[in-house]
């Protein structure tokens, strides 16, 4: 009974290693799954070939693009400069023109003198000052008077320096004033006070010698008159 219970356990584990598959021998899962893998390495070999000529093709396209475009931009460039240099030329003959117009215009023109009018001044024009409460002038371009309630004493004429000297009697107390005249043959004159010696003096600048000039006067008035030839 033993021994055909081995025998029986033999059988059933020979039966078992024949019936078990070969780990090295390929399956059906095996070869589908090969295939599977054959067939996505021949996509993606598909799909990078693809790639590669949609890429191309983009660079293509757009390379053609710029060209156009620059072809374009190049014609409109030669197109504005021709236009401009037109233009150019049309401008240089307008200014041209409208220089030779003025040219023409201001030779035709009379030419215009300026006139200088010399005025003559106003021999009527008198002007009136009071240097000190006690010395008044009156004077315009020919003559002045000096007005004074003191007497005159004393006429010195200084040639070299174009001068007329009046000396009053006077005890005063004041200090020297000097006046510019609005004279042509009158400068300026200059009142001092010498009141040690009871006087003050009256100095007339001249626009010439004293000796073209006439002086006249009175208890209250000395008169110097211009001389004319």
């Amino acid at each position: 009974m033993k021994k055909l219970y081995l025998v029986t356990l033999i059988f059933i584990l020979i039966t078992s290693l024949q019936a078990r598959e070969n780990p090295f021998e390929p399956t059906t899962s095996y070869e589908e799954e090969q295939a599977r893998l054959m067939e996505m390495a021949e996509v993606e070999q598909d799909y990078q070939q693809e790639f590669q000529k949609e890429q191309q093709y983009i660079e293509e396209t757009y390379e053609k693009m710029q060209n156009v475009g620059k072809g374009k931009e190049e014609a409109k460039e030669d197109t504005l400069t021709e236009d401009k240099i037109k233009k150019l030329i049309q401008d240089a003959q307008k200014k041209t023109v409208q220089k030779t117009k003025e040219i023409v215009e201001k030779a035709v023109e009379p030419k215009k003198t300026e006139q200088i009018v010399y005025v003559k001044p106003r021999l009527d024009v008198m002007y009136e000052k009071e240097i000190l409460p006690f010395v008044k002038i009156e004077y315009d371009n020919d003559k002045i008077d000096i007005l004074s309630k003191y007497k005159i004493s004393k006429k010195i004429t200084l040639p070299e320096k174009n001068k007329i000297v009046l000396d009053f009697n006077a005890n005063e107390n004041f200090y020297t004033k000097r006046v510019d005249l609005e004279s042509t043959n009158f400068k300026r004159i200059a009142v001092g006070n010498h009141k040690k010696e009871n006087f003050f003096r009256v100095v007339i600048e001249l626009s010439s010698v004293p000796e073209d000039y006439e002086v006249t006067y009175d208890d209250t008035k000395v008169s110097i008159v211009k001389l004319y030839q």
